[in-house]
């Protein structure tokens, strides 16, 4: 499924308050001379967001999904009785009406639907009931906060790849967590980090597993139990730290499509004997090598071998 891109440009009051009642919730916009550009691209999981304003408008927002706005000190802000600017990114939540003035301002926002951040951070924090609230508008700290801008700085940069499926997901991920870790939610931090930690543990123990015993007929059950944890907490761990956004069968799959693929490299040119013997040795029918391959490098195993 390709990404929804949207590009939407007026001078026209209404059509932009139309247009931002769309994309951000309802809203009661006062401007003059206004010139609202916006370009967007995103899935049902998340949104990025470039604006442009000429002139310069208010509006007050009762807003539908976490947003992250950063822009410069012409963004001005206040909810619930703060206000700041936007030179430092700052998050806003729905439950609270945003007011905001733009003057002659660039602006990018990243926005995420409730749903799909709250379901992300269950698995992050292994937490059924978890329930995602944020303690304030600003980061934790500086570090946390360089790190969210570096995720939301990959984020847009990588807007023209984001039609690949892999790409948005891992793309979500990342800019999902950074923004879980850097602005502060309410609830306790040190034990949320130790779940995070426990997951990472046992991540990174299973890729160890898999990588180290992929040609022995090994199952996910037998990666979990190396990694300390049960089946369905391994699925978790690699739900929430798989870049590629793989399940642990997926991510044994391509252990084995890999090493099988390193074989065939190797392999003399029209040795259809060892096609077969390959697949078998990493855990492949013919057929299911061929399919794989296929699916991840775009020939197929008979192309390689030059049969």
């Amino acid at each position: 499924m390709p990404a929804l891109r949207e590009h939407f440009r007026s001078a026209d009051l209404g059509e932009a308050e139309a247009y931002i009642n769309r994309s951000y919730g309802s809203v009661d916009l006062d401007a003059q001379d206004l010139v609202f550009e916006e370009s967007s691209v995103g899935d049902d999981r998340f949104g990025l967001r470039r604006l442009n304003i000429r002139g310069g408008y208010s509006a007050e927002c009762d807003l539908d999904a976490i947003i992250v706005v950063h822009s410069d000190a012409r963004y001005e802000w206040e909810i619930d009785g703060e206000r700041g600017d936007a030179a430092d990114p700052v998050l806003f939540q729905p439950g609270s009406t945003l007011a905001c003035r733009l003057q002659d301002t660039r602006v990018q926002v990243i926005a995420l639907p409730m749903d799909a951040l709250t379901d992300l951070a269950r698995t992050v924090y292994n937490d059924d009931t978890v329930t995602v609230r944020f303690d304030g508008t600003r980061a934790a700290d500086p570090a946390l906060l360089r790190a969210w801008q570096s995720a939301s700085a990959m984020a847009f940069a990588a807007e023209t790849a984001l039609d690949n499926d892999l790409a948005r997901a891992s793309l979500f991920r990342s800019i999902a967590v950074s923004t879980l870790e850097a602005f502060p939610l309410i609830g306790d931090r040190a034990e949320r980090r130790e779940t995070v930690a426990q997951q990472q543990r046992a991540y990174r123990a299973a890729v160890a597993f898999f990588e180290q015993n992929a040609s022995l007929p090994i199952t996910v059950d037998d990666a979990a139990a190396a990694a300390g944890v049960g089946s369905a907490a391994l699925r978790r761990a690699f739900r929430a730290h798989s870049a590629a956004g793989r399940t642990p069968m997926e991510h044994l799959t391509t252990v084995r499509l890999d090493a099988a693929r390193a074989e065939m490299v190797g392999t003399p040119i029209g040795s259809v004997d060892d096609l077969s013997e390959i697949a078998s040795r990493w855990g492949f029918s013919v057929a299911g090598l061929r399919r794989h391959h296929l699916a991840a490098y775009g020939n197929s195993p008979e192309d390689l071998l030059g049969l």
